[in-house]
């Protein structure tokens, strides 16, 4: 029931419209009390012969004419309620995805992308099917059973405490099996996030799976994961389904009973045929409340189970944010790292950087350089509060980091990343993501830079050819250079190259290179790479060994020191003959 408090807010924002639907129910639940009455005097009226043909046609037309106005309600009612329903849906998507993209990046880590997803559909899916059709179902049984009620008492309070005392052995029927129907179709949910992430992993990495040639595993995985989420949806199914004999069974005793009393009270003269008539008609109205009590244990079940998913994102708060009184960047581009220490993770101790100090101002270039898993990403991340540091500070522009506006901050960094991300849009637009206009000139100036003019006619509508997801349609080194011009797009005031090149040949990295010396001439730049030639002609170059920096100085500092970045150097020295001689 507490998950259930997540629904609050939206529905005050909408309590008007669900008041009114409330209102339109109860006029709906009294009208449809009318019937049995008018049914009673008919059948009284049959009973002692004084009806004629007139009369009938009357009680006739008074029972459409109270039907048309019950279905008239209903209508009005299902308007209301079910159109809330779906907007509180919508406003509770949106803030759902809001949430889930002020979070840190350590989430997503945590987190399957297809369980997210399931969370995005299903679970939101089940929220407003309990707000719609559960609310607006609810709302009619309860008003009906309230009005069949009162109204039994006023034929015959002795058949009317018998109903009353019986219908309880269905809600302990409900409260019994609605229990366990909780615990199942969270798993269910959960399961079906499962299914979710296996079927967009495969369908990402479809280039991966087709060259190992592993369809069959994958096909043979997926078929478990399925049964999986099949068996828990038959055993869910299962228990909803004994919902309804168990209903049946209930009504059926207690208009066993009911016929039988109130029989002998007809034979007896303490009632008459009209009144047993209309009291039946009533526990009729009786069996719809019953029903809906079983599907709004049903949906109930479903909607805790799938709030409770939700209210888990809503729970977990951004560990990276804006501070509350943030600082605006000078927007020089300044770098500094003061004794800066970063863990692994939470439960994982071990340092990935430790005791890293520099100082980079504003329009120098630094170069990082060390083996694989040295730190030298985890560092760059530091810079743009990917995740903050558990030690020591990160200044830019002599402020600490984490005072600074957050997304005044990131728009200070153009970075390329390792592996480029681009979406499903056309190339113009991966290359203009995140400024708010695209200049003609800019863009023209970037693309010559990254050197992606030099496959413009590759591609069947030039700039304007739509990207295939994640990029699937561009090679690697495609991609990384519109990761670049997009980078540059930005004109950021510090500009971070995160071993950018390395799906690049040789001579195009050059050119880019050559290219990019005039752009890094006016900016911070921050480049990663395992090519000493890239590296070479950067202001200062770090060597990060374990987490640590152990050299640091210029090119010509680190090579006369003879140490670890020497023989790098020369390792990539020998590396190169080698590529001339069998090429020759």
């Amino acid at each position: 029931m507490s998950h259930l408090r997540l629904l609050v807010p939206y529905l005050q924002r909408y309590r008007r419209r669900l008041l009114l639907g409330l209102l339109v129910a109860a006029l709906g639940a009294a009208i449809s009390a009318l019937g049995p009455l008018v049914l009673r005097i008919a059948v009284d009226e049959i009973a002692a012969g004084t009806i004629d043909l007139a009369r009938l046609f009357w009680f006739g037309g008074a029972l459409i004419g109270l039907a048309l106005i019950d279905g008239t309600m209903k209508f009005a009612q299902r308007m209301l309620i079910a159109v809330t329903s779906y907007r509180i849906e919508n406003d509770l998507r949106a803030d759902l995805f809001d949430r889930l993209l002020s979070l840190d990046q350590a989430f997503y880590q945590q987190n399957y992308t297809g369980d997210l997803m399931a969370r995005m559909t299903n679970d939101l899916s089940a929220a407003r099917q309990f707000l719609g059709p559960g609310l607006n179902g609810a709302a009619t049984a309860l008003l009906t059973f309230i009005s069949a009620t009162v109204l039994m008492v006023f034929v015959d309070w002795f058949l009317a405490l018998i109903v009353v005392l019986l219908l309880p052995m269905a809600t302990i029927v409900f409260i019994a099996i609605g229990s366990r129907m909780r615990q199942i179709f969270h798993r269910v949910q959960d399961q079906f996030g499962v299914l979710s992430t296996r079927a967009q992993e495969n369908f990402s990495g479809i280039r991966t799976i087709k060259a190992f040639a592993q369809e069959e595993d994958e096909i043979a995985v997926f078929t478990a994961d399925n049964e999986r989420y099949r068996d828990l949806n038959l055993r869910y199914v299962l228990l909803s389904g004994a919902l309804w004999p168990a209903m049946t069974l209930c009504l059926g005793l207690i208009a066993a009973l009911i016929l039988l009393v109130g029989g002998r009270m007809v034979a007896a003269g303490e009632l008459t045929i009209g009144e047993l008539v209309q009291f039946n008609a009533y526990l009729a109205l009786l069996a719809f409340p019953m029903i809906m009590l079983g599907w709004m244990v049903n949906l109930y079940q479903q909607a805790t189970a799938s709030l409770q998913r939700i209210n888990e994102i809503f729970l977990r708060q951004p560990a990276i944010a804006s501070p509350t009184v943030p600082q605006q960047p000078a927007r020089q581009g300044a770098v500094e790292f003061r004794n800066v220490g970063a863990r692994a993770n939470t439960t994982d101790h071990r340092w990935i950087l430790q005791d890293v100090s520099f100082h980079l101002p504003a329009g120098k270039t630094l170069a990082i350089v060390g083996a694989t898993g040295a730190g030298k990403t985890t560092l760059v991340n530091l810079l743009g509060r990917v995740r903050d540091p558990d030690v020591g500070q990160v200044l830019i522009d002599g402020v600490d980091a984490r005072e600074l506006d957050l997304a005044a901050l990131r728009r200070m960094i153009g970075y390329v990343p390792q592996e480029s991300f681009l979406f499903s849009i056309p190339l113009r637009e991966n290359i203009g993501f995140g400024v708010a206009t695209i200049d003609p000139d800019r863009l023209n100036h970037v693309i010559e830079v990254s050197r992606l003019v030099n496959d413009l006619d590759q591609f069947p509508g030039g700039l304007e050819t739509m990207v295939g997801e994640r990029g699937v349609t561009l090679s690697g080194g495609q991609k990384q250079r519109v990761a670049i011009a997009r980078a540059l797009m930005r004109d950021p005031q510090i500009l971070i190259l995160d071993d950018a090149l390395s799906s690049v040949d040789t001579h195009t990295a050059a050119q880019i290179l050559s290219g990019l010396r005039a752009e890094m001439a006016h900016r911070t730049t921050i480049i990663i790479a395992q090519r000493i030639a890239t590296v070479r002609d950067a202001d200062q170059i770090i060597v990060l060994d374990e987490g640590r920096i152990v050299e640091q100085g210029s090119h010509q500092d680190l090579l006369a020191r003879n140490g670890r970045y020497a023989a790098m150097y020369r390792r990539e020295l020998l590396a190169a003959e080698l590529e001339r001689e069998e090429s020759d």
